[in-house]
């Protein structure tokens, strides 16, 4: 092994214990609460890349959520990563017909979690085609998707993605139309579905394009370990290889053109550097940068506080819908807003400028005042956020957001927001 292959290979265990800590199984921090996770692609590079332990881990996982899981799916994803993986993957499933016989550990994710939204779309109309593509539509609510567009990620045939569409269409769920020579079709009330579904995830990555780019570095790692002189030959077919997958993960830079030992040295700088951004992998390493989580409370007797908690102290109040202290012009201004949803949408406008005061204090030090930040798009974005998260609360729940997710989240929705005059 070289330090190339143990660091790649480490990053990609990394990755796979932050999605599967996501849906349930512990024993790794989440890093990935603001991405939405595709069950069956993951499912499938786990059987081709986890260790013994979380292998078990995941099966016991599977076991118990079985309902949960498309086999249709599974068998096309695993046929997509070519023979190697689809070796792997029958030994993973033989694993787990012998594990159905018996009982597993209790292992149900939180489907309220914004990465879960396939999950919910699965208990709302089953484990079917129409998941998914509502999924993919929800994924870009503005932009029409024709069927051949979908067929990929969402991992059924032609035939019954076309159905899918048909059913949600006649439904009036589905608007199809005509965009140059092809029918495309889009979400009618996506917003409303949105807010049904508990909220969407910041991002709604392609999984299976990533997976396909990791697991070829994988391979190149492996093939190339202690054998200088096939690395040029070999990096050059992978980057051959995983052009057009890169073309589908959004943000992600090109693979530099291999041609000699030179350009090999940037190629697997720039693949390492990409399995390290898919597994969150800056994350830890900021040392400096303390964690910082946000709970809103939706309370019994009416109204919403928020709290702040950095990592390693106590949680600390942040706002109050209802704060008596609140100044005399701030009170008037209260009462005219009878509705639920702007009292949650001021609560969140103060997490808002916490986290970007915060930011600024990174990067300016930590003297900057809160009446340094400035954004005339907030109050809008902070409904927007009320609405679609928080709307859905009963009073006594609460719900956690962690800094990544409201960066992501805002960094999504921005354009949506046009700037106040």
């Amino acid at each position: 092994m070289t330090a190339f292959s143990d660091e790649v290979a480490g990053f990609a265990r990394d990755l796979l214990h932050s999605l599967w800590a996501e849906l349930g199984v512990e024993g790794a921090p989440r890093r990935h609460d603001w991405q939405a996770i595709d069950l069956e692609p993951l499912i499938v590079f786990t059987a081709m890349v986890a260790d013994a332990a979380l292998r078990d881990r995941t099966l016991s996982w599977c076991t118990v959520n079985s309902l949960h899981l498309s086999a249709a799916r599974l068998n096309r994803f695993a046929w997509e990563l070519g023979q190697t993986t689809a070796h792997s993957f029958r030994r993973y499933t033989e694993a787990l017909r012998k594990r159905s016989r018996r009982m597993g550990a209790s292992l149900s994710p939180d489907l309220r979690r914004p990465s879960l939204i396939q999950l919910r779309l699965r208990a709302l109309v089953g484990v079917t085609a129409r998941a998914e593509v509502l999924r993919l539509l929800l994924a870009e609510p503005h932009q029409g998707k024709s069927a051949a567009a979908m067929v990929r990620a969402a991992g059924y045939g032609k035939a019954g993605l076309a159905q899918a569409l048909e059913l949600l269409t006649v439904a009036g769920v589905a608007t199809a139309y005509t965009e140059g020579d092809q029918v495309v079709y889009r979400l009618s009330r996506h917003s409303e579905l949105a807010q049904a579904l508990s909220g969407l995830p910041a991002r709604f990555p392609d999984w299976s394009a990533t997976f396909r780019v990791v697991a070829a570095i994988l391979e190149y790692a492996k093939e190339t370990a202690g054998r200088a002189a096939s690395r040029v030959a070999t990096a050059t077919l992978v980057v051959e290889r995983i052009l057009d997958e890169i073309e589908s993960i959004p943000g992600a830079s090109r693979p530099p053109r291999v041609t000699d030992e030179g350009s090999v040295a940037a190629f697997e700088r720039w693949a390492r550097s990409f399995v390290a951004e898919q597994a969150g992998a800056h994350v830890v390493a900021q040392p400096t940068k303390r964690e910082v989580t946000y709970t809103v409370h939706r309370l019994l007797l009416g109204g919403w506080i928020a709290t702040v908690k950095e990592e390693g102290d106590q949680p600390r109040p942040l706002a109050l819908s209802d704060d008596p202290e609140l100044k005399p012009e701030r009170r008037a201004k209260r009462r005219l807003k009878l509705d639920e949803l702007g009292a949650a949408a001021e609560v969140i406008e103060s997490i808002f400028y916490d986290f970007r005061t915060r930011e600024l204090q990174r990067h300016r030090g930590s003297v900057v005042p809160r009446d340094a930040v400035s954004d005339s798009q907030l109050p809008a974005m902070s409904r927007e956020f009320a609405a679609e998260l928080l709307r859905p609360m009963r009073k006594g729940q609460a719900a956690t957001f962690t800094a990544e997710f409201l960066e992501r989240w805002s960094a999504t929705r921005r354009s949506s927001f046009p700037a106040a005059d």
